[in-house]
């Protein structure tokens, strides 16, 4: 079995002293991630950074470091503990280890938790990371289409939802879904000794019921259609449990200390649905015990008289063993909301700190700003799908719905204090990051928040978001996301992930994404799964190396990845070449104009995804010169509208002659919007192919012309894009390895419907 090779050939194969592994204490001051997005307010904020920021993150000082080996899919966001004390004598199955770490904590699918050093890599047989300890909980439950019809987490279901860590570092708590035997899946709660991974208390299966308020039989917890999704929540040393996913949603209590169960909460009682999955959040807390989750679709009846909170922002509490509402919101839209499954529900609430409000949104893209102890509860509104609450203090759209391309938030949103205001960030589907100003207990500037200048492609589930920063010092501030690269993650499995780092305080400024060299790339996009930031690190859980993306429904998958790891990124030891830019007169554009419509074979282009096909091939041969720019275009895309033109270009000969290579910085644009920015880079080698003649600068030096051909026109939204160009070379020096970027001196150049052609030949060349 799987769990033997864990526990016996990859940890005792690797027997290391306890002296040894002393050497490398844990960092004075680094901060703790002992709960999912970092605390139990879910800010998804780590104030205590200091060392990456606006500063240090980049691409010659910023990448991947290595891989923590995993035996399956991570569902679970990392967590990180400063400082922990390990003496692994009283665990037989685990080698002896003893010493104070900082740890990484990571959960799989297959039921294994491992606890890893933060602070090094230690390479074991066949490339696989040796954790400090590791412990298999027990069979995972199967997957199948009766849990996830696209199969996108196949082969196992175990622990899907992130652990949670007491305060004092001590015990670590987990769900996991296990085959029992005989067609009986059950989940059980775990609490394990931080220090060694051996059991605190026997494992505790979850069951429970409640009393069906019309009489008959009790609504009962039926494990094997649930999905206990939602984060573990440890607050006043009670441990919260949600489950979504079945025929209701749950909450769930447990003592911390003895595991004895302290109460149930089934959201729909009087009805059915209403999970509590939130997107992988957990369930929220005040400093006065209150809990906080957002439910699904489901029913929702208590403005009628029932008990069922379906769409709902819910405030609970427990008195003498049982749970409580508190209070409650629920949109007035709540009936369209439920038919056309957007859940209020997929995401989680943020509790705003040092302020007594509260911030969600769901499937509808709609962010609804709360106070804690006058939620709004609910004012009927029948005659229009779209209506607003006059009962909060605000709300607004993140991204405007509509059935074809509906802007679900999965993705919780998250809070900084910076030097200037707060800011509140979110990242819908078919939309790019947002940041909304947030002062005086309200979103400002809500028309016009800044945004990223990329969006990821169209689909499921928009980006995961983390922060981190030095307090609210300027120029500390990154905020992080974990966004799918290559199509939609609901549907398919093999999508990749890609991690980017924007200035917190301006998120049009995009500091480093993984995938600038091969060497950063996480792998498989996991899907709900924030990245965890602790002590100059950034732990970014994944589905596996990789995969053939393909989407499944009438058959499940037979092949997987071969690898599953959490990658650790973080400063590099030796920074990679440095990108510096100046403007010369080493290349410059001559002259450019529209010559045809374009012609593309579409059936002979590259499939990149299911969703997206790469045409720059075909476009090259069709006219007849490299494209200053990549095609990558939605699949069956036919090219209506889109003008081809030609550039040429004039290089002095003498700089030709050192050139390490020359290229294109090219983006799409309309009067509204930015289309992602590319590079296109040739090498010199490449460029002799394209020469076109010679030619003589106005001051008299030698000219090299070259021809590239662009595509600009194409449909983008309500209107036709214009193609933006500008062209460079590249200097590369090994001693002080640096890439000098040499640029044309002009501005940006464009083509467009209405700017068709320009000649500057006579500015600059001789006749």
């Amino acid at each position: 079995m799987r769990h033997t090779y864990i526990v016996s050939t990859l940890v005792c194969s690797m027997i290391v002293s306890a002296t040894t592994l002393m050497l490398f204490p844990p960092s004075a001051g680094a901060v703790d991630v002992l709960t999912q997005h970092n605390d139990r307010g879910r800010t998804g904020a780590n104030l205590m950074e200091t060392k990456l920021n606006t500063s240090t993150v980049n691409a010659q000082r910023f990448g991947k470091l290595w891989t923590l080996y995993a035996d399956g899919q991570i569902t679970a966001q990392p967590l990180y503990v400063s400082g922990l004390q390990i003496d692994t004598t009283n665990n037989p199955d685990t080698p002896l280890v003893k010493g104070t770490f900082n740890a990484v904590v990571v959960a799989t699918m297959h039921n294994t938790i491992y606890v890893y050093d933060a602070d090094k890599e230690k390479p074991g047989p066949n490339g696989q990371t040796v954790p400090l300890w590791a412990k298999w909980l027990g069979q995972p439950r199967p997957g199948g289409a009766d849990i996830d019809m696209y199969h996108t987490n196949d082969p196992e279901w175990g622990i899907l939802s992130t652990p949670v860590i007491d305060d004092a570092k001590k015990t670590l708590y987990a769900v996991a879904w296990h085959d029992a035997g005989g067609g009986k899946y059950e989940y059980r709660v775990h609490a394990l000794n931080l220090g060694d991974g051996t059991d605190r208390a026997a494992a505790v299966t979850i069951s429970g019921s409640v009393p069906k308020p019309s009489g008959g039989q009790p609504v009962t917890f039926d494990s094997r259609p649930q999905k206990q999704r939602a984060a573990l929540l440890l607050n006043k040393d009670v441990l919260y449990i949600g489950f979504g996913g079945g025929f209701h949603g749950w909450l769930f209590a447990y003592d911390a200390k003895t595991l004895d169960q302290r109460g149930v909460w089934c959201t729909t009682p009087t009805g059915d649905q209403g999970g509590v999955w939130m997107g992988g959040q957990g369930p929220a807390a005040d400093a006065d015990g209150n809990v906080y989750v957002m439910t699904g679709n489901g029913t929702f009846d208590v403005h009628q008289g029932g008990q069922s909170y379906g769409d709902s922002f819910v405030k609970l509490t427990l008195d003498n063993g049982k749970f409580v509402v508190k209070d409650y919101f629920s949109p007035c839209n709540q009936k369209f909301l439920q038919q056309m499954d957007i859940d209020v529900g997929s995401a989680g609430p943020l509790l705003i700190p040092a302020q007594d409000m509260i911030v969600g949104g769901g499937k509808q893209g709609r962010l609804f700003l709360l106070f804690k102890n006058n939620m709004g509860k609910h004012v009927a509104n029948l005659q229009h799908n779209d209506c607003h609450n006059p009962n909060i203090p605000q709300e607004l759209d993140a991204n405007a719905y509509n059935a074809a391309r509906a802007p679900h938030i999965h993705g919780s949103p998250i809070f900084w204090k910076g030097p200037d205001t707060g800011r509140i960030y979110v990242w819908n589907e078919f939309s790019p990051l947002k940041a909304f100003k947030f002062a005086n207990r309200r979103f400002q500037e809500t028309a016009t928040p800044k945004t990223s200048v990329w969006r990821p492609p169209d689909g499921m589930p928009g980006g995961m978001l983390s922060l981190s920063s030095n307090g609210s010092k300027a120029g500390t501030g990154i905020l992080w996301a974990l966004v799918p690269l290559t199509g939609d993650a609901n549907q398919f499995r093999g999508v990749k992930g890609v991690l980017i780092a924007f200035d917190a305080q301006d998120v049009s400024k995009q500091l480093w994404r993984s995938d600038q060299t091969e060497d950063d790339a996480p792998g498989l996009f996991a899907k709900f799964v924030p990245p965890t930031i602790a002590d100059g690190k950034v732990f970014v859980a994944t589905y596996g190396n990789e995969e053939p993306q393909r989407r499944y429904q009438n058959e499940a998958p037979q092949q997987f990845p071969s690898r599953y790891s959490v990658v650790v990124y973080g400063l590099l030891e030796n920074p990679r070449y440095q990108v510096l830019d100046q403007n010369t007169d080493d290349i410059t554009v001559v002259k450019a104009g529209v010559t045809s419509d374009v012609h593309v074979d579409v059936a002979k282009c590259t499939t990149v995804n299911p969703h997206s096909i790469d045409c720059t091939g075909q476009f090259e041969q069709s006219h007849g010169a490299p494209s200053l720019h990549q095609i990558l275009v939605p699949a069956g895309y036919n090219f209506d509208g889109c003008k081809a033109f030609t550039v040429t270009t004039a290089s002095k000969k003498d700089g030709l002659k050192n050139a390490t290579a020359a290229g294109f910085w090219s983006m799409d644009a309309t009067d509204g919007f930015q289309g992602a920015s590319s590079e296109q880079s040739f090498t010199r080698d490449a460029l002799t192919k394209n020469e076109i003649g010679p030619a003589t600068f106005k001051n008299g030096a030698a000219a090299v012309l070259h021809q590239f051909v662009g595509m600009t026109n194409c449909v983008m939204g309500p209107t036709n894009a214009y193609r933006q160009f500008k062209p460079f070379m590249d200097f590369r020096s090994d001693p002080d390895k640096r890439i000098y970027r040499n640029w044309d001196l002009a501005n940006n150049y464009t083509i467009s419907g209405a700017v068709t052609e320009f000649d500057r030949s006579a500015e600059i060349l001789k006749p």
